[in-house]
């Protein structure tokens, strides 16, 4: 039987088995297999919902409360339009606004107007291993799509920043790196930066040569920063957004080429759940089930076409325990 299956079905009277391994039975036997993915399919079905932009669907959300707490990845959302058109599993349209994000994980908190289970129930991840048997819910449909852990619990190297620029002449007597090229559609552009300014600052501190900016910029993906710069011999700051650098100057490599539409963030996170669940670029924000239907975290990256990373449950409540006030403040309760 292959690794990873997609599985269409509505579960609800099929009887529960142990979480983390199949029989040998159970891999032949396709009633069998339906069975042991019952519990986690009914979960799925139930706490999954697709976020939207007017009619472009940007990821899929987890439906953690009963009255409408939903989590997701930040990033898909973040210059979207609010309020988000949310499309829950009682066929109906419903509207969610951001309450909170968190950089590091890339996760997000939407309140929304949904008003039925969710039927969520927290797990663990101190008993993972290599080849643990996991679900994930994806896009719209009924149903769940499943595989193993591929890879020991570990942590994601920080995907690079990126301004969308290329530098000139530097140097305290240039007073500053000068803008050669603002790239089409960066962060640079959309900020504002012209060709011909000369950046001396980030964040108010120095920053008068290449070196000493790239390693800047590369060290903060996604964050937005203050830029102090010269403009027709006038000093001024300007508020930036840094973008990721596979994001802004294109996918090089050529297995990312070959793997599809990746995440535009897939890295920085700190620890993670590595799997190989077959998720396409929008299914990502789901949920991560074991096999008895318990949450084990939040999908947040396609890497490429097998790696696929989610942010461990202990982690997500961490966050949510970070943010009690917003949640409180929005009319919600954990």
């Amino acid at each position: 039987m292959k690794r990873i299956l997609t599985i269409l079905f509505l579960a609800g009277s099929l009887p529960q088995l142990p979480a983390a391994s199949l029989p040998s039975t159970q891999r032949t036997d396709g009633r069998a297999v339906m069975a042991a993915f019952a519990d986690a399919s009914k979960v799925a079905n139930q706490c999954k919902v697709s976020i939207m932009d007017g009619v472009k669907v940007l990821c899929i959300g987890t439906l953690i409360t009963d009255d409408g707490l939903i989590i997701t990845k930040y990033s898909e959302i973040k210059e979207a339009r609010q309020p988000f058109r949310i499309a829950g599993n009682d066929r109906r349209l419903h509207r969610g606004r951001l309450i909170a994000q968190d950089i590091k994980t890339d996760l997000a908190l939407i309140k929304s107007d949904i008003r039925y289970p969710s039927s969520i129930e927290w797990g663990t991840t101190e008993d993972l291993e290599i080849g643990y048997w996991l679900t994930a819910g994806v896009d719209a449909r009924p149903g769940i799509r499943c595989g193993i852990v591929s890879a020991y619990i570990r942590e994601i190297p920080k995907a690079g920043g990126a301004l969308g620029i290329q530098m000139g002449e530097e140097g305290r007597d240039n007073g500053g790196v000068t803008v050669d090229l603002v790239t089409p559609d960066s962060p640079a552009q959309k900020a504002g930066l012209r060709r011909g300014d000369i950046i001396y600052a980030f964040d108010k501190k120095e920053v008068l040569t290449r070196e000493k900016l790239r390693a800047t910029v590369q060290a903060h993906p996604g964050e937005k920063v203050v830029l102090s710069i010269i403009r027709d011999e006038q000093k001024q700051d300007i508020d930036v957004t840094l973008g990721y650098f596979t994001a802004v100057f294109g996918l090089r490599e050529r297995n990312l080429k070959m793997s599809g539409s990746v995440s535009k963030r897939r890295g920085g996170f700190g620890t993670v759940i590595q799997h190989d669940i077959t998720m396409t670029k929008t299914d990502i924000g789901g949920p991560l089930l074991s096999l008895d239907g318990k949450l084990l975290g939040i999908n947040v990256a396609r890497a490429n076409r097998v790696e696929f990373y989610a942010i461990p449950a202990e982690r997500v409540r961490k966050f949510l325990e970070q943010n009690a006030v917003s949640i409180k403040k929005a009319g919600s309760k954990l």
